[in-house]
């Protein structure tokens, strides 16, 4: 039952359109507030995130693929299609991250979101090497960054906890989706997109110190203009020579 209502929330549009479906959506958040077993909720939640990032990592793959590009008439229909099937999905996801986060289930979601080398390479070559999203969905790296944004910020809040394998893979593997998708967003994310660089510098600093400054070199795309728009980033190379210059104990 519960699973049902979620796929229902996210699915629904229907002839109120979007008042439809905030309805719905907020219906179910209320639902799952209110079920004791979090347990359940965490089930629940995890089935339905790892079927919709399912959808949107294959929907990504088609779209990249050759035969996707190969010169037939169809070609446009397809690239439409499994963009906006990517599209749609990463809005679920987005949903289903915020209500993870809120009822601090999201241990599965972060660890996934880790895993995803191959998507973020799919996503790498969409938004470097191809224009047709541009014209078909717009807001897709906005919605992408978003749901790595919730999940780096619980992680650097501490509200998420998470091995130090799983903090290192999510910012190795999404830091350059954000590096590609820095010329490619909207202006009016450019708040959002300094909130996702802080809380992966936050990320970083908890990181080993041969981990950190591997990927601390990479976070100077994140100096898009001059030295007063990166004060995030100047704190962290200090923090990290802070710390590089602290001794060792002698076992280490």
């Amino acid at each position: 039952m519960l699973f049902g209502l979620i796929q229902t929330a996210i699915h629904t549009s229907g002839g109120s359109g979007q008042s439809n479906m905030a309805f719905a959506k907020a219906f179910v958040s209320k639902i799952l507030r209110e079920v004791c077993d979090r347990d359940l909720v965490r089930q629940v939640l995890d089935r339905s995130f790892l079927k919709s990032l399912k959808v949107t990592r294959e929907s990504l793959e088609e779209y990249s693929s050759p035969d996707c590009r190969s010169n037939h008439n169809e070609t446009e229909a397809i690239q439409r299609l499994h963009l906006h099937t990517a599209m749609t999905n990463s809005r679920h996801l987005l949903w289903l991250m915020e209500r993870m986060i809120e009822l601090r289930v999201a241990d599965t979601a972060l660890r996934e979101w880790s895993e995803q080398q191959g998507f973020t390479l799919d996503l790498q070559r969409a938004f470097r090497d191809d224009d047709a999203w541009r014209n078909i969905v717009p807001a897709l790296p906005v919605v992408v960054l978003r749901c790595t944004s919730r999940l780096a910020l619980a992680v650097a809040s501490g509200a998420i906890v998470a091995p130090r394998e799983v903090r290192t893979k999510f910012v190795k593997y999404w830091l350059p989706v954000l590096t590609v998708c820095k010329d490619n967003i909207n202006p009016m994310f450019c708040s959002h997109k300094i909130e996702l660089e802080e809380a992966f510098l936050k990320i970083i600093s908890t990181l080993p110190l041969c981990d950190s400054q591997e990927l601390l070199q990479q976070c100077l795309s994140f100096s898009t203009r001059d030295i007063d728009d990166c004060s995030h980033l100047v704190s962290a190379f200090n923090t990290w020579f802070r710390r590089a210059s602290q001794p060792f104990p002698p076992d280490n």
